[in-house]
């Protein structure tokens, strides 16, 4: 017996297309099956502390950040909230007589320097909060229910869950 009849049929029982159609049907429903029976693994949630700056804000809008002010994005609150609160003078560059760029403090505008807080299970190379990136260098915008100010992410601390993944 032929394996390809003159019909174009395997062994004489199928067509070659109908064969693929159900080959190819068959293996995503085994995809599917996988997937769905898969057993769940559990990953512990991580506590993810970090630093933002803001530079060069008037001292009323500096004052508005209080400890434990909940952050949103979007029309919600995510689980990040402000765990201590820094203002000083902000840091401006200035000219010297002779013409060199030196550093001052700004006697009016204030730099905040805020620490905050959030737990989140770590699955991936990249630490997302509230739809944005945690990461030291990068922009986050500040952003509560009264305020929303951009600043520079400074430091970056994870702080592994003591839990037990659930069996």
């Amino acid at each position: 017996m032929r394996l390809l009849d003159e019909k174009g049929k395997i062994f004489g029982l199928v067509n070659v297309i109908d064969a693929t159609v159900i080959l190819v049907v068959l293996l995503i429903i085994a995809g599917a099956v996988y997937k769905l029976l898969l057993p769940k693994t559990y990953t512990p949630p991580t506590e993810v502390q970090f630093v933002v700056r803001v530079p060069a804000l008037p001292p009323e809008s500096a004052r508005m950040v209080k400890v434990g002010d909940r952050m949103v994005a979007g029309a919600n609150y995510v689980p990040v909230t402000v765990k201590h609160v820094t203002v000083e003078p902000a840091f401006s560059t200035e000219t010297d007589a002779a013409g060199r760029k030196v550093a001052a403090r700004d006697p009016y505008f204030k730099d905040l320097v805020v620490t905050l807080e959030g737990s989140i299970p770590i699955t991936t190379a990249q630490i997302k909060l509230g739809n944005q990136e945690i990461r030291a260098g990068r922009d986050y915008f500040l952003k509560s229910l009264t305020y929303e100010f951009k600043g520079t992410i400074i430091k970056v601390t994870l702080i592994p869950s003591q839990d037990k993944p659930a069996p």
